[in-house]
């Protein structure tokens, strides 16, 4: 999800009555938060000038005199972003994995047309009793009614105008930016009797440079629910932004997710919003491998790199441990995206799922993971992307076939497409239920049988010129069927 340069920090709600409230605010105008504002603009479109329609050849000097044409937005709201009461961490319920089907579906039909969010909080309120049921329909609500403001975004930047995020205005409009998404969820949990706040921090757009921003760029919640904090994210939980158009997507991970699932994507500016136990540090959570919430709703673990930048030397392994169910493949990107077929070989061992892979010369690249359950759906999500630094280049791959995958083989040796013609040759692998499994010379069409062990097949064959082909039989089957190509 995209993020954008926001508030660094929001006083405490004060308790004044509404009407003295809204004209001592309109009236504010606060010089700490001009600061941030001008600094977080200046710094973003420095960082991203052609996306900002800039000059390559931009000035701090002209960033100035754009930025300080802009008629900076005083406060219209105050917010909420401490409690008074120390935090305690300790091992809440893990209410993500409930199911609030009822309390979903009710939120979906609820068609809101007013702005007031006392009104809507009474609304919401008839339909739950306890305080999870609450924040969840909040959730719920608020992610299927609100859009993402891609165009309040794009006028930040381009017209120095920002938007207003005040809970009537969000009610009004239907969209807004993460800080009105958070200001709305807070509002109506306190009209609803929970305790909520809203989290300023850093999160892992596709806007967010590692290492070097160095203002907020965005907001999210935590709230209290019997007794222990939670933490919540409506703009992600909302959709994503793809080709700056944001598609409306209710995603759920993002309520009450797991601060050490949340850590990955999340860095508060308050370190106790992490709702750790041991806090880390921001050059930790820079370093940590860019994943999906596909990774964690898979059961899946980062088991050898949980780094995002890796150096290796002409070939790379990484494992992640998955449930049997789960199967993943792989892909392997130059700096220009340019997709490098055959240079990553997946492969699952137990509860291991093994990623080789190969380079076809030094220099940098991007290497994504994709994982689903095998429920039939083509569609890989992606779980994990890491930055490779490899030192040197090797050969491909073998090609695998459907049948390799669908009996979990799992190939020892030959692990090169390559083979050194007229020589003997040693092949080990294992794949599940097969009767046979045989080497064919294209070139001569000879079949070399390879010995059985159980589901482990091993020998020595003499590999010609020309392709060389493995073939497996099946029980019920008459066919061979490739396997592995070289």
């Amino acid at each position: 999800m995209t993020t954008e340069r926001e508030f660094r920090e929001w006083e405490k709600k004060k308790k004044i009555n509404k009407k003295t409230s809204r004209r001592k605010v309109q009236k504010k105008s606060n010089i700490l938060w001009v600061l941030i504002a001008f600094c977080s603009i200046v710094l973003t479109i420095k960082n991203n000038p052609q996306f900002f329609g800039f000059s390559e050849k931009l000035t701090w000097e002209n960033i100035i005199n754009s930025v300080t044409n802009n008629a900076l937005k005083k406060l219209t709201q105050e917010f909420i972003t401490d409690t008074d009461e120390p935090v305690i961490i300790n091992n809440p319920v893990n209410i993500q994995a409930k199911r609030f089907n009822r309390v979903d579906e009710k939120a979906k039909s609820i068609k809101y047309h007013g702005y007031s969010v006392e009104e809507l909080a009474q609304i919401l309120s008839q339909y739950v009793t306890t305080e999870e049921e609450k924040a969840r329909i909040i959730y719920t609500w608020i992610t299927h009614n609100i859009s993402y403001n891609v165009v309040a975004l794009n006028n930040l930047f381009t017209n120095n105008i920002y938007p207003d995020v005040t809970s009537e205005t969000v009610l009004k409009t239907r969209s807004t930016i993460c800080s009105g998404y958070a200001n709305l969820y807070q509002q109506i949990a306190e009209k609803m009797g929970l305790k909520s706040v809203i989290v300023i921090g850093f999160a892992k757009g596709i806007d967010y440079a590692v290492g070097q921003d160095q203002n907020v760029n965005h907001a999210w919640n935590a709230v209290k629910i019997d007794g222990n904090w939670y933490l919540i994210d409506a703009t992600w939980g909302a959709g994503t932004i793809n080709n700056n158009v944001f598609n409306a997507q209710f995603n759920p991970y993002f309520f009450a997710t797991n601060p050490s699932e949340f850590i990955y994507s999340h860095f508060p500016e308050n370190p106790k919003w992490q709702l750790l136990n041991t806090p880390i540090s921001r050059s930790e959570f820079d370093s940590f491998a860019n994943v999906s919430p596909t990774l964690f709703e898979n059961n899946i673990e980062l088991i050898s790199h949980k780094n995002n930048q890796i150096n290796t030397d002409d070939r790379l392994n990484i494992t992640l441990k998955a449930p049997p169910n789960v199967v993943a493949i792989a892909t392997l990107k130059t700096e220009d995206n340019q997709l490098l077929e055959n240079y990553t070989f997946v492969q699952k061992k137990g509860e291991n799922i093994n990623i080789n892979t190969s380079f076809p010369s030094a220099g940098n690249y991007k290497l994504e993971i994709f994982a689903k359950p095998k429920d039939g759906n083509n569609s890989y999500p992606l779980v994990v992307t890491y930055d490779v630094s490899a030192q040197g280049g090797s050969s491909q791959f073998p090609i695998t076939f459907k049948h390799f995958n669908d009996y979990n083989g799992y190939l020892e040796y030959p692990l090169t497409a390559t083979l050194s013609p007229n020589q003997n040759t040693y092949f080990k692998l294992k794949i599940d239920k097969a009767e046979s499994v045989k080497v064919v010379n294209k070139s001569d069409d000879k079949w070399a049988d390879l010995t059985r062990y159980g589901n482990v097949f091993t020998g020595n064959v003499n590999v010609k010129d020309g392709d060389v082909i493995v073939y497996a039989k099946f029980p019920g089957d008459s066919r061979y069927w490739a396997i592995l190509e070289y």
